[in-house]
């Protein structure tokens, strides 16, 4: 297994520093992280300076982060794809970055591996490609499904962002989450010259995706790469985003799931395979349609209230986290003075006071949160409310689909205004 995992690596950077297709790929996939966090900083610094909270969003520590959680995932999930012996041909490999390069330019959604995989085994049937090997894309697809349902687990406390959005004729709070992952995974492909490349431990495995024979007529077996994309989006509106993280990395888990045991029968039952490559696209669209729209017909967890006024998220950090300051509660009054809006909190800490007491309502019961700052006072608690009136709200919908025609179509469309 050690020697495995040592080829592994070692394809992985070749892959990185010889292999020109994965690095024409890996530019391609840096500009989009680059265009889309740059947006999604922006709103973040949008909504902390809004509550005059200094926070530092840098995109060179995000673009680490992606690529360190990367390289962790598509380690671990080349283990198993070799193990499982998963074997694409270079043609395929191309195939997926094509499909993946066209998607991208009517939805950020679509970027995800499993639609790429979907549809490409689709349409091998539909048009009779040859040398596309379903059951494997079908496992990778699978592999990737719960990947990305175990990295959302893992990150479901980070990168939520407060919004706010009309519910019902209403306005309130909601959480936006974005997540994006770059992973390189290791594959068995065909090579030009006989015999096998790949390391003695693979002979041991089970390989039920595997060729049949390690050293084929077809040519050497080898060792490949590429780069999967995982992006998911979701908002959190009747409850609270870590939890909905829970529930959404289960549900991705479990469909993974499903869609390994689909792969394993379609080795077998040809439309088998024709089901999963459907599944494949319908299911995983399905899953992000279903949990927005499940969130929008319930009820808000924060909307505005008609007494005080309601905390929507405390900052990392800030005097609020101090002090004890929880989502959702509803500020009732500091140092004895009613608070209905922002500008009475601002009027409240005015004066830097060194000690404050705040009265909160949470859920049925009232609490007094009691804070000292000396010497210095402080005049921010450095939280985000839900008002009753905002003249800015964020359409949901604009950030959930955003896609590259529709942008360049609205430029065309507003340099043909103006020269009129």
């Amino acid at each position: 297994m050690l020697q495995l995992a040592g080829a592994i690596a070692a394809e992985m950077l070749k892959a990185f520093f010889a292999d020109y297709f994965f690095l024409f790929m890996c530019l391609v996939v840096i500009a989009f992280i680059r265009s889309h966090y740059r947006m999604y900083s922006e709103l973040q610094e949008e909504v902390y300076r809004s509550a005059k909270f200094r926070a530092k969003f840098s995109l060179k520590e995000t673009a680490q982060r992606i690529i360190l959680a990367g390289l962790t995932a598509g380690f671990a999930s080349s283990m198993l794809t070799v193990a499982a012996g998963v074997t694409l041909e270079t043609d395929t490999v191309r195939y997926l970055f094509y499909i993946m390069c066209l998607l991208l330019l009517f939805d950020l959604r679509f970027v995800n591996f499993p639609y790429a995989a979907g549809l490409l085994s689709a349409a091998s049937y539909i048009f009779d490609i040859p040398n596309v090997n379903v059951p494997s894309l079908l496992c990778l697809s699978a592999v990737m499904l719960m990947l990305e349902g175990l990295l959302l687990f893992i990150n479901r406390r980070f990168g939520h962002i407060p919004v706010y959005m009309y519910h019902d004729g209403e306005i309130t709070g909601a959480f936006l989450t974005k997540r994006f992952w770059v992973i390189p995974v290791v594959f068995i492909t065909y090579l030009l010259q006989p015999g096998t490349l790949l390391p003695q431990s693979a002979a041991g495995l089970a390989m039920p995706f595997g060729p049949k024979s390690l050293a084929g007529a077809a040519g050497a077996l080898g060792l490949d790469c590429l780069i999967a994309m995982l992006y998911h989006t979701d908002v959190s509106i009747s409850m609270q985003p870590e939890h909905k993280a829970v529930r959404s990395a289960a549900t991705l888990f479990a469909f993974g799931n499903v869609l390994m045991v689909l792969a394993l029968i379609s080795r077998d039952v040809g439309w088998v395979g024709l089901a999963g490559a459907v599944l494949c696209i319908m299911g995983r669209e399905g899953i992000s349609v279903w949990s927005v729209m499940s969130e929008k017909r319930k009820r808000p967890l924060y909307s505005a209230v008609k007494r005080g006024l309601r905390v929507l998220d405390v900052l990392p950090g800030s005097n609020a986290q101090s002090m004890g300051m929880m989502r959702g509660d509803i500020i009732l009054g500091i140092n004895n003075m009613d608070i209905q809006t922002e500008e009475g909190i601002n009027e409240a800490l005015k004066g830097y006071p060194v000690y404050t007491w705040i009265r909160v309502l949470r859920g049925e019961e009232e609490k007094i949160l009691e804070y000292r700052c000396y010497p210095e006072g402080y005049n921010t608690l450095g939280i985000i409310t839900v008002p009753r009136e905002r003249e800015v709200t964020y359409q949901i919908s604009w950030f959930e689909h955003m896609n590259i025609i529709r942008n360049i179509v609205n430029r065309f469309r507003k340099d043909v205004d103006r020269q009129v």
